[in-house]
């Protein structure tokens, strides 16, 4: 039975229509002072209406179609109170329209990746990265600044792999030039037979002007040679490699666990044996992977000395898991995973039809 001071839907909607509806970049430094003060108070006082303030907060979110800093508030909120797929659904249709003058590209970034990890189609919400080609999203958490082509990588790179390349190469037909750039750059990146086959044929390679989208997609489009000395010897078998790889941990919550046992009596170990910086570089370069295959050198070479063409999806599987949040821990291991992949593209000489030689 509702008390008499909660809130009802009628109050949560006429208070939202006094708090909302403004502009951040209309409003001077005490103004959003006060502003943030006024949103805080609001959606404490929604959440006091229990389950009736969220269904009148679905129903506000869904009526919504001009105020997009409500509708990303909203979302927001409504994402921590109710992942069912109904709702997830909902605030991915409501974040899509999304201002990045008025919200914060990386809150956007986070969210839509969250989405995707649960698993809604997050494909509007990454194209809509693709837009804008100048922009510079900060995570401040991370101390990481990220490009729009990394920025949509992070939501493209998470997708099944299939999903991805076919809206990648949607997006290869768009009007705008610095979509079309993007989107093969990113496509690239996917290394599946179906991109290859797509990038192998598409005429637009020579209009793109940025060297490091050319520089790597050449990387992927074009044999090199490889380095036989570089994965001679190697220090782990094929099923040891996959078997390593298949036990690394992708949640936080896997992290942690490692962390708190693997990871903790390495810590061990190098205070008792107290290395160099550069002692400890090596030690890590040479030692099986705990938490990912960033910078293990030896475990690389070894995949790249004993996995085959069977094992392709597995990286390519393992490199998706890798981007469980926005980090440069997770940036990372998608890259090194990439990196991995082209050397065994190489070694194989995988997809020869398709690439330069």
């Amino acid at each position: 039975m509702a008390r008499a001071d909660t809130p009802s839907c009628a109050d949560l909607r006429a208070q939202k229509e006094k708090v909302y509806g403004f502009h951040l970049t209309q409003l001077n430094e005490t103004q959003i002072d006060t502003k943030s003060k006024e949103i805080d108070a609001y959606w404490k006082q929604l959440q006091s209406a229990g389950p009736e303030g969220v269904s009148c907060l679905k129903e506000m979110l869904a009526a919504e179609k001009t105020d997009h800093i409500f509708q990303f508030d909203a979302a927001s909120f409504l994402f921590q109170l109710d992942k069912s797929p109904e709702s997830l659904n909902l605030v991915k249709d409501a974040i899509v329209q999304t201002d990045f003058q008025e919200t914060d590209p990386a809150n956007y970034l986070s969210l839509a990746l969250d989405l995707g990890q649960r698993g809604v189609n997050v494909q509007s919400l990454a194209a809509r990265l693709l837009l804008f080609p100048n922009a510079i999203i900060h995570i401040s958490e991370h101390s990481l600044d990220l490009d729009s082509d990394t920025a949509a990588l992070f939501l493209y790179g998470s997708m099944d792999s299939a999903k991805a390349g076919k809206a990648l190469i949607a997006q290869l037909q768009a009007q705008e030039p610095f979509v079309r750039a993007a989107a093969a750059h990113l496509l690239a990146e996917e290394m599946t037979e179906e991109a290859f086959r797509t990038l192998s044929a598409w005429g637009g390679l020579a209009e793109i002007k940025e060297d490091y989208r050319r520089n790597d997609i050449q990387a992927v489009m074009k044999y090199q040679a490889p380095d036989p000395t570089e994965f001679a010897n190697p220090k782990w078998t094929r099923e040891q490699v996959l078997q390593i790889i298949a036990a690394l941990p992708h949640t936080r919550k896997e992290f942690d666990d490692v962390m708190s046992t693997r990871g903790a009596e390495f810590d061990r170990q190098m205070r008792e044996k107290k290395p160099t910086q550069e002692e400890l570089a090596k030690i890590f370069a040479e030692s099986e992977p705990t938490y990912g295959i960033s910078d293990r050198t030896a475990f690389q070479n070894s995949a790249v000395a004993t996995l085959k063409a069977e094992d392709f999806d597995t990286l390519r599987e393992a490199r998706r898991k890798a981007l469980y949040n926005v980090s440069d821990e997770s940036l990372s291991e998608y890259l090194a995973y990439t990196q991995l992949m082209i050397r065994l593209l190489n070694r194989l000489d995988l997809y020869k039809d398709y690439r330069a030689h």
